[in-house]
């Protein structure tokens, strides 16, 4: 693929030359040829360096490096035997941490897969869609209202063309694009015949050249000089603040044991790898790879829920979400549009205006609507006569529709749209065939669409106006109109909408409507739907209320109608202020802005290219109850996120703290260096599993949240009953059966391994152990490593870790304490976990 610099100076003759387009497109065989060759070219990570970066990655730990350090020193000084399987054990870690992250990435790959952007191209003359990264340099590219455009392009044709260049140049008000030519040095924000990729089309339709697709776009060198990380969810940063915390903890433990166990003139080397060992045990370095598995098997459930995840971390804020804010159509009723009537002002039936709205559907060219759809769905009407002059799009602010259509020589434009806007535009009212001053009307007008809002109608004007031959027009000509019309339209509510909304209130999520349907309408549909709080904010109420006040409003009202843009924003912005979670389901353009400020956006697979790109998560089915069902998934992963970390700050954390205070009063180490390894690496094989494990159902019923101070209060409770029982294991070994060096190591060892293992069968659940399943994958491997930690020391390559069997008596006593270590958990479990948040 050639570089063109500054294609928005060349003429369009001759970048057409130079790109070998003609006016028909490109042919199918040279635009496969040149996919080959743009995908062979394109400057991505190869496969080897994405496996080497993924494995490398999983030893960035401070301390894992350090220990490595450490052991492949103590082999320059002759420590070769645990050295070796120092190194060993971190390179078994690496690897099983590095497969399991491995498959979690292909499976969410696989998942991005179905909510892929699409976009309409014209080759060998045809308009075809097409995946938008199958866009070659050269396609010619057919652009409307939503599209995220997939190349830096140079604008042929246009109408009423404005794009949002926010994520080039962080202006957010819309960019006017239009062919022409543009100087060479002109800043990306003055240049007005070329679009760029990444950007979105906010409102009108062109037709475009694709010039660069990849690296040489103007994105893809922004990207490439900057590397801008998604903001953290709150999930996020309670757990790097929490590693860091243990880590600090971990680092000072282990320093001041290393000075100490010196002072005593105990063997520095192995004092040293034990220290760092120790240390690497009470961090969860496993926790980044937990997570990963974790949510990817969560994302492969809310999958099969028909819930599409885009950004793994937000499945997290999924199971905080308190607050769901959505549109009504489609997710609050069936989203089948159908046209109810058409009405002049004084309510009788009047087909001239179901024809007029008609020809306006049907000659449109933006965005597919279901309202254009259901009125090109109306039956009877022939436009055979009719052919199409010109098009003003739709856009947020005019809130109106207008084309102009011939025949027999005559032309007429015929706007439809929103009824406060297209009065704005008419001077006259049609009665009985004939035009009059509308002044004189307007009282009735009103009281008419009162009428049919009050119903539950969805109503749009209709107005028209004489161009006699002019065939290009501008927003200006939308003046002097005549009013023809009302367009009623219904939707129904979904049949099973009452029982959703109440299951999703028993989730503890809360429902609110925001729409920018009038007031009526909404009002009519929330109470029919069972909505009991149907105070309504409008748009202009929003006005009048204070940033300051807006919190307490937004939190105490259910439904909003006429609602703006970016009051969605706004509310959303304020609910968050209040100390909600907030997510938001929309699928238009103009819904774009409040999906990504919201703590969740969610979106669904029909949507605007620009809200499916800046959602968290694709639905499949636009349904309260899938958003429901991905709720639970979403909890459930989080609890099960929160096993690891509970077993972690327990056993884990408690029987290294045990070891480093014993190791000061010990005249030799406790355990070796690759002991302490073996020790974390078994353990941490059942919390692999800990991702498809069973969540009990009162777990997923309220709203969870990540806290702190319960886990540091989990980490102290349980890390004490943790250390009191390895106290217990000592004197059992040093007092009744008088261990020697190799017996002690060999029978603590055994209890801690042992108590590590199966305390995540306790603390998985807050009901009692034979109450709550759990997984098969984690119960199986729970029940694995027990059983190897038992027969550990009598197998034959026991010795390399200086492992050796123990007498049964011993055996036996150590067991004992591990049985009654786990009772102990699980009376005091039901103190602790009781108040989880």
């Amino acid at each position: 693929m050639q570089a063109i610099e500054n294609f928005w100076s060349i003429p369009v003759s001759e970048l057409r030359d130079r790109l070998g387009t003609g006016t028909e497109g490109l042919s199918e065989k040279d635009a496969s040829e040149r996919l080959r060759d743009q995908q062979k070219n394109t400057k991505v990570q190869g496969y080897w360096h994405k496996v080497l970066f993924l494995f490398f990655s999983q030893f960035k730990s401070p301390l894992v490096l350090i220990l490595a350090f450490a052991a492949g020193l103590a082999m320059l000084l002759g420590e070769y035997s645990n050295s070796t399987i120092i190194l060993i054990i971190l390179l078994l870690t690496g690897l099983l941490s590095y497969i399991q992250e491995r498959n979690a990435g292909k499976a969410l790959e696989k998942l991005k897969a179905l909510v892929r952007n699409k976009v309409m191209v014209r080759r060998e003359g045809k308009v075809k869609e097409i995946l938008a990264d199958e866009v070659v340099q050269g396609d010619i590219i057919i652009l409307d209202a939503g599209d995220i455009i997939p190349a830096d392009s140079m604008v042929l044709e246009e109408k009423d063309l404005h794009v949002n260049e926010a994520v080039l140049t962080g202006e957010s008000f819309p960019s006017e694009k239009m062919p022409g030519h543009s100087p060479a040095n002109t800043p990306i924000t003055k240049i007005k015949n070329a679009v760029f990729k990444g950007t979105n089309v906010v409102s009108g339709s062109a037709t475009v050249m694709a010039v660069h697709t990849n690296q040489y776009a103007v994105l893809g060198k922004i990207a490439s000089s900057i590397s801008k990380q998604p903001p953290e969810t709150s999930f996020e940063k309670g757990i790097r603040k929490f590693g860091f915390l243990l880590m600090r903890v971990a680092i000072s433990i282990a320093l001041l044991i290393l000075v100490v166990n010196i002072l005593l003139k105990k063997p520095v080397i192995d004092s040293m790898l034990f220290t760092l060992a120790l240390a690497v045990g009470m961090t969860p370095e496993l926790l980044p790879a937990i997570i990963t598995i974790t949510l990817s098997m969560g994302a492969k459930r809310m999958a099969a829920k028909k819930v599409i995840v885009k950004k793994l971390a937000a499945i997290q804020n999924l199971g905080e979400m308190d607050i769901l804010c959505s549109d009504k159509t489609g997710t609050l009723t069936e989203g089948t549009v159908k046209v109810h009537g058409a009405k002049g002002y004084d309510g009788a039936e009047n087909n001239k205006v179901l024809q007029y709205a008609y020809l306006n559907a049907c000659f449109e060219t933006g965005f597919s609507n279901p309202i254009d759809e259901a009125l090109k769905d109306t039956k009877g009407m022939d436009i055979r006569e009719f052919s199409k002059v010109d098009e003003i799009p739709y856009d947020f602010i005019r809130k109106r529709l207008s084309i102009v259509t011939k025949t027999e020589g005559k032309s007429i434009m015929i706007t439809k749209g929103a009824v406060m806007n297209v009065l704005q535009c008419c001077t006259n009212i049609e009665v009985n065939n004939s035009a009059k001053d509308i002044s004189q009307f307007k009282e009735d007008i009103w009281r008419q669409f009162t009428m049919l809002s009050k119903q539950g109608l969805r109503t749009i004007a209709v107005a028209y106006k004489d161009m006699n031959e002019k065939e290009i027009v501008k927003k200006e000509d939308e003046a002097g109109m005549t009013f023809l019309g009302f367009v009623t339209l219904f939707d129904p509510p979904k049949k099973d909408i009452y029982e959703s909304l109440k299951d999703l209130r028993d989730t503890g999520i809360r429902l609110k409507m925001i729409s920018g349907d009038n007031r009526l309408v909404v009002k009519h549909l929330a109470e029919t739907i069972g909505i009991n709080n149907t105070e309504i904010v409008t748009g202009s109420d929003l006005l009048k209320i204070s940033e300051d006040a807006l919190p307490l409003k937004a939190d105490q009202v259910d439904v909003f109608a006429e609602i703006e843009p970016m009051q969605k924003e706004r509310i959303i912005k304020a609910l968050q202020k209040g100390g909600h979670a907030v997510g938001f389901l929309g699928d238009g353009i103009n819904d774009a802005g409040a999906i990504k400020m919201a703590d969740v956006g969610i979106s669904v697979d029909s949507a605007a290219d620009i809200a499916k790109e800046v959602a968290d998560f694709v639905l499949l089915d636009k349904s309260i109850d899938v958003i429901r069902e991905g709720v639970v998934e979403g909890r459930k992963t989080f609890m099960n996120t929160l096993k690891y970390i509970f077993v972690n700050t327990s056993a884990n954390f408690g029987n290294m703290v045990s070891m480093a205070i014993v190791s000061l009063i010990l005249p030799f180490l406790p355990l070796l260096a690759s002991q302490v390894l073996l020790n974390n690496f078994l353990s941490d094989i059942p919390a692999l599993t800990i991702g498809s494990d069973n969540v009990d159902k009162e777990a997923v019923e309220k709203p969870r949240r990540w806290n702190i101070q319960y886990i540091q209060r989990f980490m102290v409770v349980f890390g004490l009953q943790s250390s009191l029982f390895d106290f217990a294991t000592f004197l059992l070994l040093l007092h009744y059966f008088h261990a020697d060096v190799v017996t002690f190591r060999t029978g603590w060892f055994t209890e801690s391994l042992i108590t590590q293992t199966l305390i995540l069968l306790i603390i998985r659940t807050r009901l009692h152990l034979w109450e709550s399943r759990p997984g098969k994958w984690l119960l199986l491997a729970a029940l694995i490593i027990f059983s190897i930690t038992v027969i550990l020391p009598y197998l034959p390559f026991s010795g390399y870790f200086e492992l050796y069997p123990l007498r049964h008596s011993l055996l036996i006593g150590i067991l004992l304490i591990a049985g009654l270590y786990l009772v102990m958990a699980e009376v005091i479990k039901k103190w602790v976990l009781k108040e989880i948040k």
